[in-house]
């Protein structure tokens, strides 16, 4: 490797610890890794929804709170911004944190089915494997942005 081969790789992981980082206290956590990867990264939709389960689940009491899902939500929507060039354009420019709320609300008013206030992984997997699984995304911003166009976006398709 030459010095330009590493600056750049330096640049690179420079740019991803950035990005992964996104609370901006120089630490990046599991949550942080965790949403980072999994926009970046793909499988089938079991694969996710098992996956997606346990990183929403921050505290593992096998619960997923408002709380966490509104936390988990605001790193992904953080990472989407910084690596997909158009999704704040797309999304209407709102902050990552007030998709991730709005989000989050409507995710539960669908996904909730026993009014508990949290989403049990049974709860959870059956919302994230229906075909319907980012109405609520849509139903939270219905003017910016399509259902298909919010698939392609969160990658849940």
């Amino acid at each position: 490797q030459n010095q330009q081969d590493v600056d750049r790789l330096r640049l690179v992981l420079h740019k991803l610890f950035s990005i992964f980082d996104v609370d901006g206290n120089g630490v990046v956590d599991f949550a942080e890794i965790a949403s980072g990867l999994s926009v970046l990264c793909s499988g089938d939709r079991h694969t996710k929804a098992s996956a997606a389960f346990a990183l929403y689940d921050y505290n593992g009491d096998g619960f997923i709170s408002l709380s966490e899902m509104e936390r988990y939500l605001t790193s992904v929507f953080k990472v989407m911004y910084e690596t997909q060039a158009n999704v704040r354009s797309q999304l209407g420019g709102l902050e990552p944190e007030e998709l991730a709320e709005a989000t989050a609300e409507q995710i539960f008013i669908e996904a909730d089915l026993n009014g508990d206030g949290q989403l049990s992984l049974d709860e959870f997997t059956r919302w994230y494997s229906q075909e319907t699984t980012t109405r609520a995304i849509t139903e939270a911003v219905p003017s910016l942005i399509t259902m298909e166009e919010m698939r392609n976006v969160t990658m849940l398709h």
